[in-house]
């Protein structure tokens, strides 16, 4: 309580009841109070609108007003101070009616003490006070609620039901709100994604999870398609077990379009690259290849007409030179486009990998497979998973710093599981996370093109595990022995 007086408006129209009052009121309070006293209800209203109070104590029986009409009328003008009823009568019921309109407490004249005044008093302003802090920060909150530019709802996710939707969760919608007070989340939801969206929910609650996100289709009444993104966080308890969630929705269409776009974009770049490698490779084994070894033929044929030194000698070195130019191109024709990928197919070009790894890097490999033969029904989807492999023999030859690398191939209900793993130092999550790590970016985006699924594990010094999940919706398999390389 502040130390400037506190201003108490008396209605009563009972002359001795009101003295008696005021002289409580003194012996309480003393000069924290001064108290203003009227007999009527429609006086006590002029006097609020010319001053302001801090409390009103009111009989109920005015003589014009009577009973909870009195609090009515007293909260439509003064909204803002607390009202403690005074009255004659000891009557509980009537007490919690008054209560319920809006009044602070519930006086019984003749039973009223210095300390009972002076705690009513107290209790009255501040039990207000606390009121209208919470009144206007549900204000607040109902303001940014409404005009908030997500769309937010207030949900039951166990029912699907609404408890409050905002103008922009029912824009995105292409609902109004009250047409979504009286649907289920799930109406909401594209057909073909209710399912998968009722199972993450599921999954959601049971795991009791703090906020989850779920991108899901809308379908909306003119059936036009979106895509939305939505968070979903705990809020608060109601009716005894359920529990209300802050549901927040934000139109991704665009977003997703632009991603798809460039996704496309990324597959065109990637197809026009492999066909240039493709190209380029064919040139230096064919041209440039061809030309090396007519010339080596040439040089072979010159050192055995010309013995005399040096012309002898340098013929010979010149045949050497030819000779590892002719392997040079061979090897960059090959990383271009491996001719294994053309005429083994698939798991012959993963085999010739490992085996081509092992010998450049003297790294020992050992291939596990029950899969004798990979094929896919899109040549582009070969490539790509060639290119995520060989990939990752990279990223082991620069950074594990393993000595042994395993290899194991399996086909499980769903897909084709080829796993990877090395006893290096092990990848850390920053490294996983780097924005300018281009070669797992550029492996899960290959990935994603043929609907594949690439996880990357790491423990220090204990190596690190990629597992590659090709699905069998697109690539056939034959079951072999086990092969052990």
């Amino acid at each position: 309580m502040t130390s400037s007086k506190i201003h108490i408006l008396l209605i009563e129209d009972n002359e001795t009841d009101a003295i008696l009052v005021q002289s409580d009121l003194q012996l309480a309070m003393g000069d924290q109070i001064t108290v203003v006293h009227t007999e009527r209800l429609s006086s006590a209203l002029e006097l609020i609108r010319k001053q302001p109070f801090d409390l009103i104590l009111s009989d109920l029986t005015l003589p014009d007003s009577d009973g909870i009409t009195t609090i009515n009328q007293l909260r439509e003008s003064a909204a803002s101070i607390p009202i403690a009823v005074l009255s004659f009568r000891n009557d509980e019921k009537l007490a919690i009616k008054a209560i319920k309109a809006g009044a602070q407490d519930y006086l019984v004249k003749g039973s009223l003490t210095e300390g009972v005044l002076a705690r009513v008093i107290r209790y009255s302003i501040e039990r207000k006070r606390l009121e209208e802090g919470s009144r206007k920060a549900q204000k607040r909150f109902q303001t940014v609620f409404e005009k908030a530019p997500l769309g937010v709802a207030l949900i039951n996710l166990q029912t699907g039901k609404y408890y409050d939707v905002n103008p922009m969760y029912a824009c995105i919608a292409g609902r109004s709100v009250d047409d979504l007070l009286h649907l289920n989340q799930s109406d909401i939801i594209h057909p073909d994604d209710v399912l998968s969206y009722r199972k993450e929910i599921e999954l959601f609650i049971h795991h009791q999870s703090h906020d989850s996100k779920i991108v899901k289709r809308v379908l909306r009444p003119d059936m036009s398609i979106i895509w939305i993104e939505m968070s979903l966080v705990p809020f608060e308890s109601m009716d005894g077990q359920e529990i209300c969630y802050l549901c927040m929705i934000e139109d991704i269409t665009e977003r997703k379009r632009m991603i798809e776009n460039l996704r496309h974009l990324t597959t065109h770049l990637q197809d026009v690259r492999e066909e240039e490698r493709t190209r380029i490779g064919r040139e230096i084994h064919d041209v440039l290849g061809g030309t090396l070894t007519v010339l080596k033929m040439d040089l072979d044929w010159l050192s055995k007409k010309i013995t005399v030194d040096p012309m002898h000698e340098r013929v010979k070195s010149l045949y050497a030179l030819t000779g590892e130019a002719i392997e040079t191109a061979r090897r960059v024709s090959v990383n271009l486009r491996p001719n294994v990928l053309d005429n083994l197919g698939l798991y012959g070009a993963i085999e010739w990998l490992v085996r081509e790894f092992e010998q450049r890097t003297n790294i020992k490999c050992y291939l596990e497979s029950v899969i004798s033969a990979i094929s896919c029904n899109n040549k582009n989807f070969e490539t790509s998973i060639f290119r995520i492999i060989q990939e990752i023999f990279i990223n082991i030859t620069r950074h594990s710093r393993a000595t042994r690398v395993d290899i194991e191939l399996i086909e499980d209900d769903t897909d084709i599981v080829i796993t990877i793993r090395d006893n290096g130092v092990g990848i850390t999550e920053s490294q996983l996370l780097n924005p300018e790590s281009f070669g797992i970016i550029g492996m899960k985006e290959r990935t994603q093109q043929f609907g594949g699924t690439l996880e990357i594990d790491g423990t220090p010094l204990r190596g690190s595990v990629v597992t590659l999940k090709i699905p069998l919706t697109i690539a056939v398999t034959n079951v072999g022995e086990l092969i052990h390389d």
